[in-house]
């Protein structure tokens, strides 16, 4: 597991630049949280409450894991029910209306696959053909009923494709209510800019590149990336990103980066959903949203981009000018 944290870590594709308007450095703590590396930036006069913030993620991990046995999201996948406390039963809540909102490309009874067949950051293995086309999936077999959850007897529950979201946009919460208003919260691929920062994108292509930097116009930026070339067993095809629909690995982008303001949970979500559509549908998916920018990367090396002048400004990608409403530039 933590050789895959590393591997995580060096290869990671959204990197913190720093404040804007050469403001003073921030004080930078980096932990394991989340079978990942979380960094907290906070402002020198702040630093007492990094470690808080650290606490704040060991304590949402301890309910949204599904790797901690003692945690709240592994008990109700062993026991199919569980009396369950305000945190699972919003993000189970917030699972199901983004099910609605994706087209059902945001699923998260996909554990039913991740968890049980490859086992994604545990016992990793490659399952059959047979064993993906009888694995049971279905958002309405999890019944939530007042305090109790309840899951049908073949379905498992995997948060990896919201909880970080929601767990950045946790702790933001903690710290604006401390009156908190500068610095940053990094865990793997999601980032919340509480003032305003840069952030540099890297290509997936050549990971010692970075594609563009991104200058936030607002404060409380938020940012996911999803990528299909970064957790894998065995080979890129064997990927974590599946389909729902049809059970595969999703192959129309090798990168999704989404971003708004204030909101990672939303960015987790859509960075997840969108990774596994079929393309012609993402792009119309995107095109159909107003409420965040994207930069969708090919296989073919080709950049896709939108919405994004309202959240930030960025470094130039090698421009070339497509007939459509969102910006494409080709890197071959």
């Amino acid at each position: 597991m933590l050789k895959n944290v590393l591997l995580m870590v060096f290869t990671s594709i959204l990197l913190l630049t720093g404040c804007e308007d050469k403001k003073p450095a921030l004080v930078s703590r980096t932990q394991i949280s989340m079978g990942t590396f979380a960094t907290i930036s906070l402002d020198k006069k702040d630093m007492m409450h990094i470690q808080q913030g650290f606490q704040h993620l060991q304590d949402l991990e301890s309910i949204l894991s599904s790797y901690q046995k003692d945690a709240d999201v592994y008990q109700l996948n062993q026991k199919k029910q569980f009396t369950s406390n305000p945190t699972l039963r919003d993000i189970l809540n917030k699972s199901k209306a983004y099910y609605s909102q994706t087209q059902g490309y945001f699923d998260i009874t996909i554990g039913s696959i991740t968890k049980e067949l490859y086992h994604f950051g545990e016992d990793e293995k490659i399952p059959t053909k047979e064993e993906i086309s009888t694995a049971k999936l279905g958002i309405e077999k999890i019944h939530i009923q007042k305090e109790i959850i309840t899951l049908d007897r073949t379905i498992t529950v995997d948060l990896g494709g919201i909880g970080k979201g929601y767990s950045v946009d946790s702790l933001s919460t903690y710290y604006h209510t401390l009156g908190i208003k500068k610095g940053q919260i990094a865990l793997s691929g999601d980032i919340r800019c509480l003032d305003r920062c840069s952030i540099g994108l890297q290509d997936p292509y050549n990971e010692t590149n970075i594609l563009t930097t991104l200058h936030a116009k607002i404060p409380d930026l938020s940012i996911s990336t999803s990528g299909t070339y970064r957790r894998f067993i065995q080979s890129k095809a064997h990927h974590h990103l599946i389909n729902p629909k049809n059970k595969s690995q999703g192959n129309a982008f090798v990168s999704v980066t989404i971003l708004t303001q204030g909101d990672n949970t939303l960015c987790d979500v859509m960075a997840t959903a969108i990774s596994t559509m079929p393309k012609a549908l993402a792009l119309a998916f995107v095109k159909s949203q107003n409420d965040f920018g994207y930069i969708l990367i090919t296989p073919q090396n080709e950049v896709i981009k939108g919405n994004l002048e309202k959240f930030v400004s960025h470094s130039q990608f090698e421009k070339q000018e497509f007939p459509h409403s969102d910006t494409r530039v080709n890197n071959k």
